[in-house]
């Protein structure tokens, strides 16, 4: 089994609102923050400025991926003025025009901007792993489809034919999986600690495929060595480094967003069977991990709206 593929898989993303930036220098603009942010430059620069980090350059071809931020910043030098956006394009009219045209007349810069949730409530947990921004340079496009589905993303945002916000929704989709990827390789080596790196790391990344894969077999730290050929100390060290939590305790959280995942999706499915396929042999201590680590009872959360 693929970890990112699994991981990406309870990622899955619902379009809310796609739209146009066209800008022109000076500009600056704030605008509130959400969960799942994706913008795209199609054409000029821009910094970007995510809650109290320091300003991210951006141009045409860049895409950035921000999974929580409290708000953002764009703006054509470091020393522009600032407005906020709902003032200069109230939210119902962008709501229905899909567009924000501001600036003072000079370089001009487009980015689509789009804004969406995740699809599966439990996909707050695996949020908090990624970094405050994903950014993937134009400069590091290998494949030339990647431009390709910018430009299309672009052309889309800006039409109004039948279907358009289903198709931007799905092409920021396959632009933000590409980013993870992408997120992946540029980590290996660096000294953070995140799934997203560990995944690269042979024998972390091993581990993590046979927690994700068997989440209800009764893995021991020994037992997860032993897999990997590792011993059980250097495992352990090395496991925590990379990943930034216990084995014991990752294994727990993913088995909870499992679990989660089977309720939400099986809604006839009896709550021994949930607890059994995530390694817990009674309803009782399958219970308390899940409060412990949801903070619901598991029949509260399958009464949640839109769960079951």
């Amino acid at each position: 089994m693929d970890v990112l593929a699994e991981v990406m898989s309870l990622l899955r993303t619902r379009g809310q609102l796609y739209g146009r930036l066209e800008l022109s220098a000076p500009f600056g603009l704030r605008f509130p923050g959400n969960k799942g942010i994706c913008l795209v430059v199609t054409r000029g620069s821009c910094l970007l400025t995510v809650d109290d980090a320091a300003p991210i350059p951006l141009v045409g071809g860049d895409f950035v991926f921000l999974p929580a931020p409290e708000a953002y910043e764009l703006r054509s030098g470091p020393k522009e003025r600032v407005r906020a956006a709902a003032n200069i394009v109230p939210p119902r009219q962008f709501h229905q025009t899909r567009l924000i045209e501001y600036g003072g007349g000079g370089v001009p810069t487009s980015v689509v901007a789009g804004c969406f949730t995740f699809a599966s409530p439990d996909s707050e947990m695996l949020v908090r792993h990624l970094p405050s921004i994903v950014h993937l340079p134009a400069s590091s496009h290998e494949s030339p489809w990647f431009a390709s589905t910018l430009q299309y993303l672009a052309a889309e945002t800006s039409s109004n034919q039948p279907g358009s916000a289903a198709i931007v929704d799905r092409l920021a989709e396959v632009l933000f999986v590409q980013a993870m990827r992408s997120q992946i390789q540029t980590m290996v080596g660096e000294g953070n600690t995140n799934w997203l790196r560990a995944i690269a790391d042979p024998q972390i990344g091993e581990a993590l495929r046979l927690m994700h894969e068997e989440p209800g077999k009764s893995w021991t730290v020994p037992k997860l060595a032993k897999g990997v050929f590792m011993s059980r100390s250097a495992f352990a060290e090395r496991f925590h480094r990379l990943v930034g939590e216990t084995p014991l305790f990752h294994l727990t959280q993913w088995r909870m967003v499992r679990a989660a995942s089977m309720l939400r999706e099986q809604q006839a499915i009896k709550m021994a069977s949930v607890a059994a396929a995530v390694g817990y042999e009674s309803e009782s201590s399958f219970g308390k991990a899940f409060k412990r680590v949801m903070g619901t009872t598991p029949g509260e959360y399958r009464e949640l709206k839109g769960v079951g």
